[in-house]
This record gives structure tokens, sequence and C-alpha cells, in this order.
């Protein structure tokens, strides 16, 4: 008799009384922030509300008085009880957002169902996972944006911070921490902070690029500081130095001489050998200009001239600019008419007087030899990159 009681009561508890027992079939935990609702983890503090939405399976009898959601902190009644699907309901719970991540029960009845766990995103666990990928500090020079750590400041139109920001979370906090970029002067101590704001596509992401524009305008030699922080933190600071422009000018040099053309049709081309100057419209002289301090950009003022042989003053005069920097870039400063270049034999490239280059437009002279064996030097000609390349070219054909 007493194995048959012990059978019956193990079947009505597993077919009438678990039957007639809510069953949690799924749950999600989401937020609200101004009035918008966002489900993910975790939640950040700065949320308004947590929201949690369980899936259960319901009897026809129970009731949203009957369930609960019970915290370390307190425990909250359900907001409200929706029908999803034929006796699926969701039991919806708001409740403040806690000071750390805490693990909730649902009640039923006075009868735990199930744990939920609540992510929270704490203020401190945030700005941890907030890094901030290549920083860098640009100077506006002659039109251009340029990265530096140094800069000659005559003809700086000002700085400009850009970075990239990259959280585990979305970068949502940010509304209420502040992101600034702060600019310190070392020369006068004077510090500029410049307050970044996020649009909403920004802050909902988890990666964002962002930059501040330096209020003051470099002037004078010394070094500048630039901090992103975020709240009272400092995330990264970045140094550029104001230097002068002697100490610049001094290490640009021209790594190669070539030659611009423009034909009749207006098609340009670049030549490493002297061009050819029947149905050329315009030509000039091409340098390959570098810098010799990393990091270091500048606008330099250059002069180029047309030397014309016997002549003892220069046939033609122009003055240029270019943004120098330590990468190799191509300039020509000027294109002259195939008429005027006739004249010239070689254009020299300076730089506050001193000669960088030189693009010859005469071939390389060569030796008369004479019948003893002996030969007539060749005329003084100032050898170039060009020079180089057309002997390469020559021994080249000699070999075949």
């Amino acid at each position: 008799m007493l194995r048959w009681m012990t059978r019956w009561l193990d079947w009505a508890r597993d077919n009438l009384l678990r039957r007639a027992r809510p069953l949690p079939l799924s749950a999600a935990v989401g937020y609200e922030r101004a009035g918008a609702a966002r489900w993910e983890l975790p939640v950040p503090w700065t949320a308004d509300a947590i929201v949690v939405d369980i899936l259960l399976r319901l009897p026809a009898s129970v009731r949203k008085g009957d369930f609960a959601l019970r915290l370390p902190f307190a425990t909250f009644p359900a907001d409200a009880l929706r029908q999803d699907t034929d006796d699926r309901h969701r039991a919806t719970f708001r409740f403040p957002v806690p000071l750390d991540t805490v693990r909730g029960d649902l009640l039923w009845k006075g009868r735990v169902l199930a744990s939920v766990p609540v992510q929270v995103l704490t203020p401190a666990s945030f700005l941890a996972g907030l890094a901030l990928v290549y920083p860098s500090v640009s100077a506006r020079l002659g039109g251009h944006t340029v990265a530096v750590t140094s800069f000659v400041p005559g003809r700086c139109e000002g700085l400009v911070a850009v970075t990239s920001l990259r959280c585990h979370a979305s970068l949502a906090p940010l509304a209420e921490l502040g992101l600034k970029a702060v600019f310190h002067d070392d020369s006068t101590g004077r510090a500029h902070t410049v307050p970044v704001a996020l649009t909403a596509a920004q802050l909902a992401r988890a990666e964002a690029v962002v930059a501040a524009v330096c209020p003051d305008v470099p002037r004078g030699e010394g070094g500048w500081r630039v901090t992103w922080t975020a709240g009272d933190r400092a995330l990264v600071t970045q140094r550029v130095h104001a230097v002068s422009a002697d100490r610049f000018d001094s290490g640009v040099r021209v790594l190669e001489t070539r030659f611009a053309l423009v034909d009749g049709g207006g098609a340009v081309r670049t030549l490493k050998l002297p061009p050819v100057l029947v149905g050329a419209d315009r030509i000039g002289p091409c340098f390959v200009l570098c810098g010799s301090e990393a990091g270091a950009a500048a606008v330099c003022r250059f002069e180029v001239l047309g030397i014309s042989t016997g002549e003892p003053d220069p046939i033609i005069w122009r003055g240029a600019e270019a943004v120098v920097t330590d990468a190799p870039a191509v300039f020509v400063p000027a294109l002259f008419g195939a008429a005027d270049v006739s004249r010239v034999s070689s254009f020299e490239l300076r730089l506050n007087g001193r000669l960088l280059g030189v693009a010859s437009l005469r071939p390389v002279p060569s030796a008369a030899i004479n019948g003893e064996g002996g030969f007539m030097p060749p005329p003084d000609f100032a050898w170039s990159s060009a020079a180089d390349d057309e002997l390469a070219d020559r021994l080249k054909r000699l070999s075949g």
C-alpha cells in the first residue's frame, strides 16, 4: 500500500502540480535611456531604468500580482503581464540600476522559479575598457593637414587632434561623462579645453572617430601637449614640438630630379631623361623632396632658377611653396613654355639660397679622344640624378 501511494504522489507531482506551475522559457535584459529601450548587456550605470522581460508558459489562473523579481536590495512586483501566443505570456519588470552586477530571482507566489543575472557597466569598468586607437595630432600647413610630431609655426594655421574610440560596450556613457581634448602650450602655460560631442549614431556603436580643433594657433617655438579625457580621467597624452624654420630647412633634400611635360593635347607626363622640346607645350623641372627629421613638416618657400650656359645671371626665376614632410613628395614648382626652355641648360632648386638639386636639360658632355690616345676633357658639368639616369640608359644600350 505504501509503495502504491508513493508512486501516485510522484505521478501527481509530475503531471498535476507542475502543469499548474508557471514554466520560464527565456529572459531578456535591457534598459531605458531618454525614452528609448535598448536590449543589450551590460547595462550602463547612466540608464534611467533596467527592464527585464521573461517569457513563461502559464496556466489560465495565473495573475500579474503572483510574480515578483527579488534583488539583493529590494523586491519588485511585475510591471506588466501580457499574452504572447496561446499559453505563453511575458512578465515585465522595471527597476532602478543597481550599483554593480546582481542576480535576481523570479518569484511566483513567493517561490523561486528561475534566476536572472543583471550585468551592470560601472564607471570604472567602462573607463578600463575604453581605448583610444591611433591618436594623432595634425598641423594645418598651407591648405594641407599633416600628422606631425614637430612643425614650423611660421605658416601653421592650427592644430587638430584626431583619435578612434573603441570600447567593449557602446559609447553611450560618454554622453554623461563627457569627452574632451585639452591643448596645453608649454611655453606660455595656457591650456585650451575643447569639448567633443558625439552623435546618437556614434554613441550607439562601440567605435567612433572623433576630432578636436585647437582654438589657438601656435606662433612661437616650444612644446605642446594634447590630452584626451573622459570624465576626470586622462586617457592618453601626446606631445608635439614647434621648431625653428632654420632647423627644419637644413634637413630638406632632393632625392630625385625629373621633368614634367605637357604636350599639345594637354596630356601630362613625367620623364627621367631630358625631354625633347619638339611637340611640347609646357615643360618644367620635377623634384622629389623629403625632410630629414622624422614626423616633422613645414611650408617651405623655394626658388627655381633657369640657368643658361655662358649667362652670368639666371634667365628664368620662379618662387613656389610646398609642404615638406619626412615622406618623399613630388614637387613641380612651375611649368614654362617650350620657347623659354629652349635657352635653358639646367634648372636649379634653392631653399634660402642653398642649392638643393639641379635638373639638367642638356646631355652629358663627352670627352674627345685624339689620335695619340689622349683625350680632351669635357667642359664643366653639374652632375645630377638626371645625368645618372642618362648614364644608366646609355650603358643599358651598350650592353645590349
